[in-house]
């Protein structure tokens, strides 16, 4: 009897074909379940829009409905950043923000983030705040800001045309421009209206956003407030430190920024709270390590390291309390935001023409160079308003335009020009001896040309600052910010190590420590002139003080082992 064998090298395609009918099943299910219900299938009653046509609304699933908008909103909300910037703004969207009862103009980017211009928030709601506050108050925040595209200068010259009858100004809004977060203006508003009501109103009180804790009636310690808790910063207390790091916190952001005009206030080192981050402990941790009945009171000082500078100040440059972007948009002609009257353009043809009367040439002609060697001066080593005094004054020929004649002029504008002359000459023979100063055989880095800002007070000085426990003469590196110094390399030398050679120690410093030796610029160098600080070096060598506070031990170290070598080998530095 035959018997016939199964062949069980077929089970598996089966069950492989029921797998594949299951999970065809089951995302079949999962679809159905995700549809809205049809009520029509219920077998319930329905409602009826007019006869014959079911309602629309009975057809969406509540919750689904609710689920399904909640997403929405969150894809929408999140910027969509494959998307062109100013994509919003082509399409002519904008919006309005309210910031203390001022209405400011705001455009989109990236579909959703929201932006603010500088210049109009400078106009509408800072101005009165920045042109009393010192700069130091500024240097507290770190805002970035951003270049405007095209279309999105359009957009705001349009709001500013047609929606707030130039409200902001009648100047167009170009590629020149910037725009910061809404949320960081509003951030930014609170933080110089705090700093305005403390320095300038002189009002403060225990709920601030920081502050200072008056300890046992003498001690003061600054503190800001984060998440409702006040802390103190880390450096205070540095017998304590090894207990105190096990329960301490960063403070970064707004939080930081309180806490740095506080300590700016105090007149703290800059170095010390110079980060993005700073060490905290709280009030509360620190409570613990003083005696019992110690008090602590708020307090604020009647009269601060900074103080508000004079209302009449004028000028404020635009976006300089934000961290501008690198680099410069490309230069486009400037245009006026309203056509100008033709008095106006009368006027500006005349402006035009004096600066062309007065432009320096690019180039000396032989004849130009001839008149210089006659009144005894060198064209190469006179500077440009040097020359615009002389060609001001006729002894140098300008460049005329064509039918231009020079006029005579009156007996009192020739006085003029001979106590001019004499100056020139007198400055001329200062400068003599200073061109034939010996020059640094190092690498010095070039400081830039800050833009300058209308004030009473000159830009730059030379002031006396405590280092190390010794009394230096140091300048400020930036104008008008008088925390941020530094001081020549002779200086240096002269005040921490007097025996050393010069040279020996440019060697350590740049060679062997790395430390970046600077050259000022044109007023760093008028000051350090005017202060005899270049007999030796013209320009003079310059050093950061905080890159002397951080290399200082490695610097005692080596000078200490240079010392060590007989007196005779080294020849002293005056």
């Amino acid at each position: 009897m035959l018997v016939t064998e199964e062949r069980h090298d077929d089970e598996a395609e089966i069950d492989d074909l029921a797998r594949k009918i299951k999970e065809a099943n089951k995302a079949k299910l999962a679809r159905a379940a995700s549809l809205p219900p049809n009520p029509l299938a219920g077998g319930g009653p329905v409602a009826m829009a007019r006869p014959g046509q079911p309602a629309i609304q009975q057809f969406f699933n509540g919750a689904a409905s609710t689920n399904g908008t909640a997403a929405a909103g969150k894809a929408a909300d999140a910027p969509q950043l494959d998307k062109p910037v100013d994509e919003e703004s082509k399409k002519g969207k904008f919006g309005w923000a309210d910031i203390e009862k001022v209405f400011l103009p705001l455009i989109f980017r990236y579909t959703t983030e929201k932006y603010t211009s500088v210049r109009m928030v400078e106009r509408r709601l800072l101005n009165r705040y920045l042109q009393v506050l010192p700069p130091e108050v500024n240097s507290c925040t770190c805002i970035r800001s951003y270049y405007i595209t095209d279309a999105e200068s359009k957009l705001l010259n349009e709001i500013n045309l047609k929606h707030t009858d130039c409200t902001f100004g009648k100047e167009a809004f170009t590629s020149k421009d910037l725009v910061v977060k809404l949320k960081d203006t509003r951030e930014f508003h609170k933080f110089l209206d705090l700093c305005h009501k403390k320095l300038v109103l002189k009002k403060s009180n225990a709920s601030d956003k920081c502050g200072f804790f008056r300890i046992n009636g003498e001690s003061v310690v600054p503190y800001t407030v984060k998440e409702g808790v006040k802390y103190v910063p880390l450096f205070y207390f540095e017998g304590e430190t090894d207990h105190l790091k096990l329960k301490s916190e960063s403070v970064e952001g707004w939080d930081l920024a309180y806490l740095k005009f506080c300590c700016k206030v105090q007149g703290i080192r800059n170095e010390l709270f110079a980060n993005d981050t700073c060490k905290v402990v709280a009030l509360d941790e620190i409570k613990g390590h003083f005696p019992a009945g110690t008090t602590f009171e708020d307090y604020w000082p009647a009269k601060g390291s900074i103080e508000p500078v004079p209302s009449s100040r004028h000028g404020v440059s635009t976006g300089n309390w934000t961290q501008k972007p690198a680099g410069q948009p490309a230069a486009k002609p400037s245009q006026s935001a309203v056509q100008m009257q033709p008095n106006g353009l009368q006027n500006l043809n005349q402006l035009s023409a004096l600066n062309a009367a007065y432009r320096l040439p690019q180039q000396l002609t032989a004849a130009q160079l001839q008149q210089l060697s006659l009144q005894g001066l060198q064209g190469s080593q006179m500077t440009g308003q040097q020359l615009q005094q002389l060609i001001r004054a006729g002894l140098v020929a300008g460049q005329q335009q064509p039918g231009q004649v020079r006029q005579q002029q009156p007996g009192a504008y020739r006085q003029q020009q001979a106590v001019d002359m004499a100056a020139l000459q007198r400055q001329q023979q200062r400068q003599a001896p200073a061109a034939a100063n010996k020059a640094f055989p190092g690498k010095l880095t070039q400081i830039k040309e800050f833009p300058m800002e209308k004030s009473n007070q000159p830009p730059y000085k030379l002031q006396k600052a405590l280092i190390d426990q010794k009394i230096v003469p140091c300048i400020n590196v930036r104008p008008y910010v008088f925390h941020d110094l530094m001081m020549t390399l002779p200086d240096f030398v002269k005040h921490f190590f007097p025996d050393l050679p010069l040279e020996k120690s440019r060697e350590m410093l740049q060679e062997i420590l790395k430390v970046v030796l600077y050259k000022g610029n044109t007023g760093h160098q008028e000051i350090l002139r005017q202060e005899g600080k270049c007999q030796l070096y013209d320009p003079v060598p310059l050093v950061l003080v905080k890159d002397i506070m951080t290399y200082m031990p490695q610097i005692k170290y080596m000078f200490s082992s240079i010392t060590s070598e007989p007196a005779n080998k080294r020849p002293r530095v005056n």
